[in-house]
């Protein structure tokens, strides 16, 4: 379980220290590595606090602040991990040790971009870059500014800007060549970042040529949690390509080392593939497995980020309270945050209400549907009966102008043959106009404007639109496979001549947008 933790830890520590340690603190350090890698975190933290207490200089100190940083991060401690690190940027930064600053500074802003915090993310990881020019060891400066640089890639894909995201990849990639230490496992990550953000940017045979160069550099280590990444990368990408075959064997390699992965984020990746493959395949049983996955990971993320804040809130309050006279600046910050947070809070509480308001807004609009759709077609097979009349079939259409136009036969043969339209596919052809309409209706243009204008309340454009959103909200109600197509498919298919039509006639007629929709559609058939 810790196998992956233990290897980021390893090469955060061993590749970055290029001190002359005492060999009292070597032999405590190392005894603090073993008993991390038997997973006895209680007796590694206790020996990594002796560690401290025996330290003389900044240095040894911030190696040791660190050491309990990193085992703190580990047990899911993110408020003492957090806290540790910052106590020990505070002591290095007072030195000229400028390796151990950047080293502390990138620290800092891994743990915040984990806690979705990036403006504190990025403030950190600028600082250690800057301090990384001040490094006169040039490998040491190169491993770590390509760490820093691929630690803002992770930012910015968290931040769906996966243009810049590939740019810091391969910024990062340039230093760790410089570097050469670690450089296989280093690369392996980056190429999975690039195969990330190219999959993102829907470049589906770039994403591919990176998985695989990814896969290439992992084979000294075949089951750490950067080959689940790949893996899934793997999956999603022949899940886009309806290649379910390769795609479920990929799905099923990237499962075996997330069962074996304590990484909440490759649990969360891995989690969201399955969802798109089993809605694809149609398996509810499956996709509701695994969405209740998914709910616990993300819960425990959320409980990671909201505990670190809502602790971080009570220190900001208790210290405030101590040096209350001595700083008043203070306890106007705490007040601010605290009300913007009860703000938050009371936002949170009306979106929720709102949204559940609209969702039976929305159940109500495809009950009204139905209920159209059944009462037009007992109106037409009324119409289809010799025992009634037009007029009679429909009460506000006055009877004395329909017969000044045609006699009622006529008319009633007219509506037929728009219901035999009707349950074509004909008014899909972007070509269709009321002259070919009126041709196939055997009747003329005239007659037939009369007829839509009189039967259906509307102009023969505004029938055309309402009959293709019609046919595609069916399609989306009774083919969930529909719901993943792109706007620009779903456009193409309701045979609109462009995407933005297509959206702007949807809306008019349904009052809300397609990609609305499909979300509404999507979350009451959970």
């Amino acid at each position: 379980m810790m196998k992956n933790a233990l290897l980021l830890v390893s090469l955060f520590f061993y590749s970055l220290s290029f001190s002359q340690d005492l060999e009292i603190y070597n032999k405590i350090y190392t005894k603090t590595y073993l008993e991390t890698a038997h997973t006895d975190f209680k007796s590694a933290l206790k020996t990594a606090d002796s560690l401290y207490t025996i330290s003389e200089t900044p240095l040894l100190k911030t190696r040791s602040l660190m050491l309990s940083a990193s085992l703190y991060k580990q047990s899911g401690e993110v408020k003492k991990s957090v806290d540790y690190a910052l106590q020990s940027a505070e002591i290095i930064g007072q030195t000229d040790n400028y390796s151990w600053q950047a080293k502390v500074y990138g620290f800092l802003g891994t743990q915040y971009r984990l806690l979705q915090l990036h403006d504190y993310s990025k403030k950190y990881l600028d600082k250690a870059l800057e301090i990384s020019d001040k490094i006169e060891n040039p490998k040491s400066a190169n491993n770590l500014k390509g760490l820093m640089f691929q630690e803002k890639a992770y930012n910015q894909i968290d931040q769906k800007k996966y243009k810049i995201a590939i740019q810091n990849v391969r910024q990062a990639q340039k230093h760790f060549n410089l570097a050469e230490a670690n450089l296989d496992f280093f690369t392996a990550n980056n190429e999975q970042l690039l195969g990330l953000s190219y999959y993102k940017l829907e470049d589906l045979d770039q994403s591919l040529i990176h998985y695989k160069k990814a896969l290439e550099f992992t084979k000294a280590d075949p089951e750490n949690f950067i080959v689940g990444l790949i893996y899934n990368g793997f999956a999603n990408i022949y899940i886009d390509r309806k290649d379910l075959k390769e795609a479920k064997k990929y799905l099923i390699l990237a499962e075996k080392i997330c069962n074996k992965s304590d990484y909440l984020a490759l649990k969360k990746e891995f989690n969201e593939t399955s969802t798109k493959f089993y809605t694809l395949t149609n398996d509810v049983e499956k996709v509701l497995i695994v969405q209740k996955k998914q709910d616990s990971v993300v819960e425990k993320i959320n409980l990671e980020t909201s505990d670190f804040i809502n602790k971080s809130f009570n220190s900001l309050e208790t210290t405030n309270k101590i040096s209350e006279e001595k700083n008043h600046t203070k306890t106007i910050i705490i007040v601010v945050c605290g009300l913007l947070f009860v703000l938050g809070a009371v936002y949170f509480i009306l979106s929720k209400r709102r949204h559940k308001r609209n969702l039976e807004d929305f159940k109500k609009l495809l009950k009204d549907l139905d209920e159209k759709l059944n009462e037009k077609n007992k109106y037409i097979s009324q119409l289809d009966s010799d025992k009634i009349k037009v007029s009679e079939a429909v009460s506000d259409c006055s009877k004395t102008e329909s017969s000044a136009m045609m006699n009622e036969e006529t008319e009633r043969k007219l509506l037929l043959k728009l219901q035999e339209f009707e349950a074509s596919t004909l008014f899909l052809e972007n070509t269709i106009s009321l002259s070919s309409l009126s041709t196939y209706c055997q009747t003329n243009s005239k007659y037939l404007s009369y007829i839509i204008n009189t039967y259906q309340k509307k102009d023969f454009n505004n029938y055309i639109n309402e009959l293709r959103i019609n046919y595609i909200v069916k399609k989306l109600k009774d083919f969930p496979i529909y719901r993943k197509y792109k706007m620009a498919v779903l456009s193409e298919e309701a045979g609109f001549s462009s995407q933005n039509k297509f959206s702007t006639v949807f809306k008019k007629i349904m009052t809300m947008s397609p990609s609305v929709f499909i979300a509404y559609l999507q979350e009451i058939e959970k």
